[in-house]
């Protein structure tokens, strides 16, 4: 964990020898840090007598924080895509990136202006813009989802077997519609922000309780997202040799450990046996060879 921080802090400067762990994604993700600045600004204010004063988005602080998980990520794409000079994936991954910090810049905005003239967040105009970046946002991470960390919609397919996967299934025995369920969810996971504006935003149900259903919804999407870019490094890594795919797992009983032992130093007995003889037939051609010089240096002329 600690060493995922530390790779975090070098903005993506990754050992060639040792290839970074998921810690480092997920301890950047704006769920797992976005509710610090209020559990600081909820224990410093009366002990709980400031929990209105704290919900609001328009506090500096939060949007600063909200703003580090997507700047570490956006840091270390402009950084690989700067070190490699390839504009895919790096440069399209840092623009994923840009365009959360750009959400968060909007949700605040609409809402510092929303506070300053007494409005329902509603009925400010930046609050549409707010919406349609949110929207492009959700859909460009959705995309990225299913096409670059879990490997779908192979346009390179050979065999075509898997329409809008890939060629390998490694999950539920390669049953394609549990990969079109878990692919619907995950939109459906990314959109649940929309959850805040329809219910809380409309007086339909406390605010507090619908931001902890979202992120208990978000940590399970996570969950599962890891699961499926596992799936996929798995197999990348089969194809490019650094890993094998399939690996018996089965406990070797001493006996076998034995019989193992043995066949080795009859192997081993068997290689030195050889060695021998090709040594000793190596001697045997030598003196030949030298036998006929002998013979043919004694024939007179």
């Amino acid at each position: 964990f600690f060493d995922s921080c530390r790779r975090i802090r070098s903005f993506g400067e990754v050992s060639p020898q040792r290839n970074p762990g998921r810690v480092r994604e997920a301890v950047v993700s704006t769920q797992s840090t976005g509710d610090i600045s209020f559990v600081a600004c909820y224990y410093t204010t009366s002990w709980g007598e400031g929990a209105g004063e704290c919900s609001k988005g328009s506090r500096w602080y939060r949007i600063f924080i909200a703003l580090l998980p997507p700047w570490f990520r956006f840091a270390q794409s402009v950084r690989r895509y700067c070190t490699s000079k390839d504009w895919f994936p790096h440069a399209v991954n840092a623009g994923k990136y840009f365009s959360s910090m750009l959400v968060v810049v909007l949700s605040a905005s609409a809402g510092y202006v929303a506070d300053k003239e007494g409005k329902d967040l509603l009925g400010v105009e930046l609050f549409t813009v707010y919406v349609f970046f949110a929207c492009v946002s959700t859909l460009y991470a959705y995309w990225w989802d299913i096409k670059m960390d879990w490997g779908f919609l192979d346009h390179t397919s050979t065999d075509h077997k898997n329409k809008f996967l890939r060629d390998e299934l490694l999950y539920a025995s390669g049953k394609k519609f549990v990969y079109f369920i878990v692919m619907g969810f995950d939109l459906v996971m990314r959109c649940v922000w929309t959850i805040n504006i329809s219910l809380a935003d409309w007086n339909f149900a406390d605010k507090q309780i619908i931001v902890t259903v979202t992120a208990v919804l978000e940590v399970f999407r996570r969950s599962v997202w890891n699961f499926f870019r596992l799936e996929n490094e798995h197999l990348n890594n089969c194809g490019q040799f650094r890993a094998v795919r399939d690996i018996n797992v089965r406990v070797i009983t001493e006996t076998e450990k034995k019989r193992k032992e043995q066949e080795d130093e009859e192997e081993e007995e068997s290689d030195k046996e050889d060695i021998s003889k090709r040594m000793s037939r190596g001697s045997t051609r030598r003196t030949s060879r030298n036998s006929s010089v002998v013979r043919t240096g004694d024939t007179p002329v």
